[in-house]
């Protein structure tokens, strides 16, 4: 006998809110997660079909405030661990990417393609104990008091969530989001940030 399609709809959004819920869960690392924002995104949005590389999430963000230190986070891509042969940057793709990219100031493109550059990170997540990945875009607003000096310093960089318990694995993952965090300096008198050596420690 047929399932109906309601019940394997059914099974499905269940199968991704418990693995959403999962995921979500290890955001404490960052900050303490509005866990039912996060989560009624990832439901709306849905797992990735069968198909489909990556799903893009609607809308959510987050800031906490905590003393000099103010920590925003949109969860922002969902990856589809099973397809991740067919995501990877690779010869004449590669090449076009580098330069449909080259002058992009989009942090989720920058961070989306560094990820599907990196081989290593995407056998990790084919590898993972779920269907899908998460990737969130993280900023760190800092302001660092020194006498009478205040300098206000800016971190961004991708929070990816991959449903693993490897150690090994996830010091790759720490490490891939250290490289890839975009450091800025706020210039003073202007609303306006430079590029900076400062990197803020999560």
């Amino acid at each position: 006998m047929k399932r109906p399609k309601t019940y394997i709809r059914t099974l499905d959004r269940l199968k991704t809110s418990n693995l959403a819920a999962r995921l979500i869960g290890s955001i404490e690392r960052v900050l303490p997660p509005d866990a039912a924002m996060f989560h009624e995104a990832i439901l709306q949005a849905g797992a990735p079909e069968p198909g489909q590389p990556l799903r893009y999430l609607p809308f959510n963000r987050q800031v906490h405030r905590d003393g000099d230190l103010t920590t925003t986070l949109s969860l922002v891509v969902l990856f589809n661990n099973l397809a991740m042969e067919r995501l990877f940057l690779k010869g004449v793709r590669k090449k076009i990417s580098r330069l449909v990219f080259k002058f992009s100031f989009n942090h989720m493109d920058r961070f989306i393609r560094s990820v599907r550059l990196d081989w290593k990170l995407m056998q990790i997540m084919a590898a993972a104990s779920g269907e899908f990945s998460i990737m969130g875009i993280a900023q760190h607003d800092e302001v660092q008091r020194k006498r009478f000096i205040r300098r206000r310093c800016r971190c961004i960089y991708p929070l990816l969530l991959i449903p693993t318990g490897d150690k090994a694995s996830l010091d790759y993952i720490l490490q891939f989001e250290k490289q890839q965090s975009l450091p800025k300096i706020k210039i003073p008198l202007l609303p306006m940030y430079r590029s900076g050596a400062h990197v803020i420690e999560k």
